[in-house]
């Protein structure tokens, strides 16, 4: 287990995490940088009282894990801020939203408390399943909720390929939330139940169209439980080689167009920019780094006003280099739709990169 004090040790103040930190792009407060808030641990495992803003400050980070990449140290600040998380809700004293959240994905298998019977509202006569296939199909919550027409696109994208997956027969949450706040111990059982009813559908290849899905699946589950036994891949990913062994056939398209990639696909970002290069001569980035929409992790229900302001980084930008912003994130799109309504109805087309292909699939 890793001594996170001695890790905090190694911290030389560069200030590197506090320039590159989506929250401190828009607050400049010294106690909201990431190591500030890190920093905290020290007064949590002693017990100590925080300040308000102490407070706040841990639960203003969207654990989008920019500052772990960029600390000349690889001191694991994300994971820290997890940590300090844990320590709070264990002592029952986390926001009671936070709380109500964490309850609504334990109980509902969603974090918006949506009806269970409502989930897959999306599948209509048109798009083909197969009981038997080896290949799953996850459309996660915000899309299921939010935006069921990106899961119908992707399967109808699946089936122009020849593919006919199969659905989850009880999809859940992938739990993101709930360990991004710190409730690792209650998501070990979690996990362990979903990955076996996964698993014992017969599915060996997972395809998600969430990048959070995607992360926490592939990554966190092998940390806080095990390794999934099933290969997981990102929609996005899975398009670029169907792209590759010509199973799929797009047209050209003229718009100019920026990428706004999901925080958790880092490890898939090429796949987008290969598709794109291929249907538009490429894609305007929005910034030399990944910036976070900033809404994961609680910082859009418990902070708004920073949530949209980090949000509008983003917007803007896209807006100045671009004719339209494709996102492969459906919690960027949620976010920044929301954000649009409220601060700025004139900004450019937002649309998620299966939509954009489904208009050029021949």
């Amino acid at each position: 287990m890793v001594d996170f004090i001695k890790e905090l040790e190694k911290c030389t103040e560069c200030g590197k995490c506090k320039e590159i930190c989506p929250i401190t792009r828009v607050r400049e407060e010294p106690v909201y940088s990431p190591r500030s808030k890190s920093q905290l641990l020290k007064k949590l495992k002693n017990n100590e009282k925080l300040t308000e803003k102490e407070y706040d400050s841990i639960y203003l980070c969207t654990r989008c894990g920019i500052c772990d990449d960029y600390c000349p140290e690889d001191i694991p600040i994300s994971d820290i801020i997890q940590k300090e998380r844990e320590i709070i809700a264990k002592k029952g004293e986390e926001p009671k939203k936070t709380s109500h959240i964490v309850n609504n994905i334990f109980e509902k298998y969603n974090p918006g408390g949506y009806e269970v019977s409502e989930r897959k509202n999306w599948v209509n006569e048109e798009l083909e399943f197969s009981d038997n296939s080896k290949i799953g199909y996850m459309a996660g919550c915000w899309i299921s909720y939010k935006h069921p027409e990106i899961a119908q696109n992707t399967i109808k994208i699946l089936n122009k390929a020849g593919i006919k997956p199969q659905l989850i027969d009880q999809e859940k949450c992938c739990g993101l939330f709930v360990t991004d706040n710190g409730h690792v111990d209650e998501f070990e059982e979690y996990a362990k139940n979903y990955m076996g009813e996964i698993k014992s559908q017969g599915i060996e290849k997972l395809i998600v169209s969430c990048p959070s899905c995607y992360s926490q699946m592939k990554h966190e589950y092998a940390k806080q439980y095990e390794e999934p036994e099933f290969e997981v891949k990102l929609s996005v990913d899975f398009f670029n080689k169907l792209l590759k062994e010509e199973r799929l056939t797009l047209k050209n398209d003229d718009l100019n167009l920026s990428i706004k990639d999901g925080c958790h696909g880092k490890d898939a970002s090429e796949a987008p920019r290969e598709i794109l290069e291929e249907t538009n001569n490429g894609s305007k980035e929005l910034s030399e780094e990944i910036i976070c929409c900033g809404a994961p992790a609680g910082v859009k229900p418990l902070y708004p006003d920073i949530s949209d302001d980090i949000g509008m980084l983003s917007i803007e930008k896209a807006d100045q280099v671009s004719d339209e912003m494709i996102t492969y994130c459906p919690f960027c799109l949620y976010h920044f739709e929301d954000v649009v309504e409220r601060k700025k109805e004139d900004a450019k087309p937002i649309v998620d990169l299966t939509n954009h292909l489904i208009r050029l699939i021949e």
